[in-house]
C-alpha cells in the first residue's frame, strides 16, 4: 500500500538504525515494530518502566516523539497486546495496531498520510504547535 502511493520508505533493522535514520531526516510517518532489537544502541535516558526492556521499539517511539513528531504520525505495531503496552502507548500519545489486523493497519497508514506535512508537537500534547 505504501509503495503503491510512490512514497519513499526507510527500513531500520534495529533501534540503532532507526535512531540514526530519525537523526538524518524528518519523516511524514513512523511505523515501529515494538519487537525491534537494540542493535548496540545505548539509550541516553533511563527507561521509564520495564515495558521498554520487553519491547525495545518503545525506545524509538519515545525518541521520535521527543523530537517533536506528532503522535498521529507515529504507529506502534506488534503481535503483542497487553496492559503494559496499552498504558505506554497512551503515555506516548501515539497509535497502536496489533499485527494481523490488515484493515486497521491500512486505516492507520491512511491516517498518517492525511496529516499535514511539517506539523510538529511536543510529547504530552495532543494539539499541534
Amino acid at each position: 500500500m505504501i509503495h503503491s502511493k510512490n512514497l519513499k520508505t526507510i527500513v531500520a533493522n534495529n533501534v540503532a538504525e532507526a535512531i540514526e535514520a530519525v537523526n538524518k531526516s524528518q519523516f511524514r510517518g513512523y511505523i515501529i515494530d515494538l519487537n525491534i532489537p537494540m542493535g548496540g544502541w545505548q539509550p541516553a535516558f533511563k527507561a521509564p518502566n520495564a515495558v521498554y526492556d520487553k519491547y525495545m521499539g518503545f525506545y524509538v517511539i519515545k525518541y521520535v516523539r521527543t523530537q517533536g513528531n506528532k503522535g498521529k504520525n507515529v504507529m506502534a505495531y506488534s503481535a503483542h497486546q497487553n496492559d503494559q503496552i496499552v498504558s505506554e502507548i497512551s503515555t506516548l500519545y501515539c497509535e497502536y495496531i496489533a499485527k494481523g489486523r490488515a484493515k486497521e493497519f491500512k486505516l492507520g497508514v491512511e491516517e498518517i498520510l492525511s496529516q499535514p506535512l511539517g506539523v510538529k508537537s511536543q510529547l504530552g500534547s495532543t494539539k499541534a504547535k
